[in-house]
């Protein structure tokens, strides 16, 4: 007889009870569609599972606010190192040099020497008109004059990975009346613990010749994630994770 697996739920993390829930309910809808009391479970712990998604893309936003700040400040400190390579011209006595100088830094003065000041909407304009400007072909020359040339494309790289995390938050961000982790995890923990009994029972009943092939893909979403928790488990005993 084939018997689906136990697993204890308190010790996994939110992402793991998502995924557990996700893939247990996958098999189900594939292998037992017929089995009206199960669909019905089935029925009752989607929505609590969505509630628990939201919850966690609440979290990942407020991560994303944090590594728009970090972006944001690699992108302030590319554009210092860029100006300040231009003005360190501006003594020159290289006449080729002193008017690479003066169309560059007429650049800078026009979007701003202290552009980083500004809010990121306003800021990310100003660099756009910025890259206008310099990627014409006589400011680009004047740009390989100075040898700074790799120095201007850090700054676009900053720029740019900025703004994919950026507009991915404000995407994230236009989503409303998110959940708590504790109250989603609350309410779906127990209708998925509760669901293991049922399946045991619904193939501990089974005819003998009834396909239970979804015991098996039940039992290997369960290993995988017991696998998961005793391997996290190790790395706290060895120092290599804290609580």
């Amino acid at each position: 007889m084939k018997k689906v697996k136990n697993i204890g739920l308190t010790r996994t993390t939110h992402a793991e009870l998502s995924e557990l829930t996700n893939n247990y309910l996958a098999i189900i809808e594939t292998h037992l569609p017929e089995n009206s009391f199960l669909m019905a479970i089935v029925a009752l712990i989607k929505p609590k599972l969505h509630k628990l998604y939201a919850a966690l893309a609440a979290i990942r936003i407020n991560s994303l606010v944090e590594e728009a700040f970090h972006l944001d400040q690699i992108r302030d400190n590319a554009f210092i190192v860029f100006r300040d390579m231009i003005q360190a011209y501006e003594k020159t006595d290289i006449a080729e040099e002193q008017t690479a100088y003066k169309q560059l830094w007429a650049v800078i003065e026009k979007v701003g020497t202290r552009l980083y000041d500004e809010g990121y909407i306003e800021q990310s304009g100003r660099l756009k008109t910025l890259f206008q400007e310099m990627d014409k072909e006589d400011k680009k020359t004047a740009m390989a004059t100075l040898g700074i040339t790799q120095r201007y494309e850090k700054l676009k790289t900053a720029q740019q990975n900025f703004k994919e995390v950026y507009n991915e938050r404000l995407e994230e961000d236009a989503q409303k009346n998110y959940p708590t982790i504790s109250k989603s995890r609350a309410a779906l923990s127990p209708l998925v613990k509760d669901l293991i009994p049922v399946l045991r029972y619904i193939a501990r009943t089974a005819d003998t010749d009834t396909d239970l092939s979804w015991v098996a893909l039940i039992n290997e979403q369960t290993d995988t994630i017991k696998a998961q928790i005793a391997a996290r488990k190790t790395r706290k005993e060895n120092g290599e994770e804290e609580e």
